[in-house]
């Protein structure tokens, strides 16, 4: 009982936080200055609470089903598909106007000549 009273007054260090979660020093720094963990800063130190660390996990938890997480990941992907698309269809058109505004017939004639006997018959190759 007096060890469970001192853990709670005891605060953890990052690396002490790191080990518990098993996990790299520099992701617990990053989520530190987003804000996405409970800590304390004293002076240039930072600190945590394992019962703040535990609650922070619980929260952490999903608790969707399967079922219901394989019909989010494929809604995602349609998105994110779409989206992609659409990108891609402007850039296309952005550069077919390009091409038309700078190769059109006024710009300049095509050196080939219809039909590849032709060119053979006319010297062009």
């Amino acid at each position: 009982m007096q060890r469970e009273q001192e853990q709670k007054r005891n605060f953890l260090t990052i690396s002490e936080v790191s080990n518990y979660l098993q996990i790299k020093q520099k992701t617990i720094y990053a989520k530190v200055e987003a804000g996405d963990i409970p800590c304390y800063r004293i002076g240039g130190l930072i600190r945590f609470r394992l019962e703040e660390i535990d609650k922070w996990l619980e929260s952490c938890r999903s608790c969707n089903k399967p079922e219901e997480q394989s019909a989010i990941k494929k809604n995602r992907k349609k998105s994110s598909k779409r989206s992609n698309n659409h990108v891609d269809k402007i850039a296309r058109n952005v550069i077919d106007e390009e091409t038309k505004a700078y190769y059109s017939i006024d710009n300049g004639k095509s050196d080939r000549i219809e039909g590849p006997r032709e060119e053979t018959s006319n010297g062009s190759i």
